[in-house]
Formats: structure tokens, C-alpha cells, sequence
């Protein structure tokens, strides 16, 4: 009978794992996806990127500005920083039926800046398959086509992309001030 010692049963050990180990598969048989944001904006589903979202929260607690665009909800404190916070259904020109309770905020941070986008609803996080994406979305409302960059289709559902940070640089984003 042979003694084992702690080190011949490892080496033994793993000489076995070695040899009867699967190999993973190659690279080209896995899918590439898409993931991002999805939400509901005016009956109208979209998906924003992972990177133009920071966060994704409640609308917080606002202070309204006298004087601002009447899109401006207010500016609100989050974690101690300023966010400015704009309702998208406004500033698209139609009122949203959805409860404030319901609706959410989708945060966007250029390091200087942070503006929180009202929505209606949140879907969750999306992922879709690299190659459901089209550079071109169809039967989106005008008020929205400036915004959008592609979409992606699963099972018959079209996920329009809109940009958020498109969005953040709208010229009507540039001064707050006035009635409009």
C-alpha cells in the first residue's frame, strides 16, 4: 500500500481534470447583444443604451423654478447633486396619463451636467441579438424621428433607440428660461 501524501493527491488531481476537461467553444459560435434600457414614453416603446443611462430612479423630490419652459419639472437633489428635471411627454408636447408614481426618471450625466428625463414606465433592462438591429425604425410618430438611431426587432416587436444624449444637446434644451 502506497502512502499519499496532500501534494501527489493534488497533482493527481488535477492531472485528471486536465485530461478529461471540455474545451470551451469557439468564440465565433457565440451571439453578440445589445443591451439597454427599455421604457414606455407616450404608448410609444424605445430602448436607450446602457451608456447614455447613469441611473434609472423615481422622480425625486423637485423645487420648480419660476420662469423656466413648463417641460421643467424643477431641479431636484440627488445624492447631493443638482439634477435638472425634464418631463419628455412636455417637451414633446402632449401630457402623459401615466401616474407620477409610476412614471420614472432616466438620468444622464456628462460630468458637468445632470438631467433627469421623465418616462412614463421602465421596462428593465433589454438585451437583443446584434443582428435584429436596423439602422432604420418605422412608423415612429415625427416628434421622436430626430432622436432616433436605428431600432431593433424581436419576434415582431421594434425597439426604436433614442438617443438620450442627442436629446441632452437639443438646442431647446441650451436655455431653460421662457414659457415655451
Amino acid at each position: 500500500m502506497s502512502e499519499s501524501n496532500p501534494f501527489s493527491v493534488l497533482t493527481e488531481l488535477a492531472e485528471r481534470a486536465r485530461t478529461t476537461a471540455v474545451d470551451l467553444p469557439p468564440v465565433q459560435d457565440t451571439q453578440t447583444h445589445a443591451t439597454g434600457l427599455g421604457y414606455n414614453l407616450l404608448g410609444q416603446r424605445f430602448v436607450s443604451s446602457m451608456d447614455d443611462v447613469g441611473e434609472l430612479m423615481r422622480v425625486p423630490q423637485t423645487t420648480r423654478i419660476p420662469g423656466v419652459k413648463n417641460f421643467v419639472l424643477g431641479v431636484g437633489n440627488v445624492r447631493g447633486r443638482l439634477m435638472t428635471v425634464l418631463d419628455l411627454a412636455l417637451f414633446f408636447g402632449q401630457s402623459s396619463k401615466t401616474p407620477r408614481a409610476q412614471r420614472r426618471v432616466l438620468a444622464v450625466d456628462d460630468d458637468e451636467n445632470l438631467i433627469g428625463f421623465v418616462i412614463d414606465d421602465s421596462f428593465g433592462m433589454q438585451h437583443f441579438p446584434a443582428d435584429a438591429y436596423s439602422e432604420k425604425a418605422t412608423d415612429i410618430p415625427e416628434m421622436f424621428t430626430t432622436f432616433i438611431r436605428g431600432a431593433y426587432e424581436v419576434a415582431g416587436v421594434q425597439w426604436p433607440v433614442l438617443n438620450l444624449n442627442l436629446l441632452a444637446e437639443d438646442p431647446r434644451l441650451e436655455s431653460l428660461a421662457g414659457t415655451g
